[in-house]
């Protein structure tokens, strides 16, 4: 009896795990909608990777992929299926380097060279076969949005002139912006998920701190910017984008450390975070405060005390 409910608790868990992985492959193929699941691929992979181990977790794994691809070939919806599997290799490599307790800078270095080798590959196949380019794709939808706003004839022509020649200046910054926050996005949960089952090799993430010389790196682009001299405006611009939300990071890490210093319920917590978050301002602010942690060094001057949960 006890092997049999063993085996049937094994089982359990085995399905468990074959649904995880494949519900961030199956759900966009219900509607393009949910295409940002997809940014979850990397997480669920990486998670059973690493607590089933490396033989049950490459079966889960392909399992859940040769279940999410039937579905997408009855519903015809493969090229979905195939974004959602160039994600894949993303999971594995932040697994590996789990396992072999890479830092999380280093982790989040290696995923993004596969990411930026990703984006160019399939550049360069839009470009030789035609396909629209990620640029032209995001100007699509510009147009898309401003012209579903209802806005005057004269003001939306002000508006898309207005965001095209942003988006043509800053599109490197928001292109780079996005493949950090994917990596990020997936760290920080993953990190969160593994330290409850004490698996995580990175001490709270909320220490992580950029080398003090990159203030150096950010004042000289804000510098370019503030010349408005072309094309250095343009690389300043690209420059203040990219520091910026770095920075960002920095200083949400702080504001975690100050909230957990000042032992603030969680839901207070959870209130801060989306005042701050949803609000263009915030963000800056955050930024801001970031880069004076460099010189402030609030963390180690208040040596927090981390709560054991």
């Amino acid at each position: 009896m006890l092997n049999q409910g063993g085996g049937a608790s094994f089982s359990a868990e085995r399905l468990k795990a074959l649904l995880l992985i494949a519900a961030p492959l199956l759900l966009p193929l219900w509607g393009s909608g949910l295409s940002w699941l997809h940014a979850l691929v990397p997480l669920t992979v990486a998670y059973h990777l690493v607590t089933l181990g490396g033989r049950q977790g490459n079966g889960a794994v392909l399992k859940a992929l040769l279940l999410a691809g039937l579905v997408a070939l009855f519903s015809r919806e493969l090229l979905l299926y195939f974004f959602g599997l160039t994600m894949v290799p993303l999971g594995y490599i932040l697994a590996h380097a789990i396992q072999r307790r890479d830092s999380a800078t280093w982790t989040g270095l290696k995923g993004l060279a596969y990411l930026v080798a990703l984006w160019l590959l399939l550049g360069a196949y839009a470009g030789i076969s035609g396909a629209p380019s990620p640029l032209q794709m995001v100007h699509e939808s510009i147009d898309h949005a401003l012209t579903a706003g209802g806005l005057g004839e004269q003001e939306l022509a002000a508006a898309l002139e207005g965001l095209r020649d942003f988006v043509n200046r800053a599109w490197p910054a928001l292109f780079a912006i996005s493949l950090i926050g994917l990596i990020w996005l997936n760290l920080l949960t993953s990190h969160w998920l593994l330290r409850r089952k004490g698996l995580s090799p990175w001490p709270d993430l909320r220490l992580w701190r950029m080398p003090d010389h990159f203030v150096a790196v950010a004042a000289l682009a804000l510098l370019l910017l503030l010349l408005q001299i072309e094309p250095l405006a343009t690389i300043g611009l690209n420059g203040v984008l990219i520091m910026g939300i770095l920075y960002f990071m920095q200083g949400l890490g702080v504001m975690s450390h100050l909230m957990a210093y000042w032992n603030l319920p969680p839901l207070l917590r959870g209130v801060c975070y989306a005042l701050v978050l949803l609000q263009g301002y915030g963000m800056l602010l955050l930024a801001m405060l970031g880069m004076a942690e460099v010189r402030l060094n609030l963390r180690r001057r208040l040596q927090l005390k981390y709560p054991s949960a």
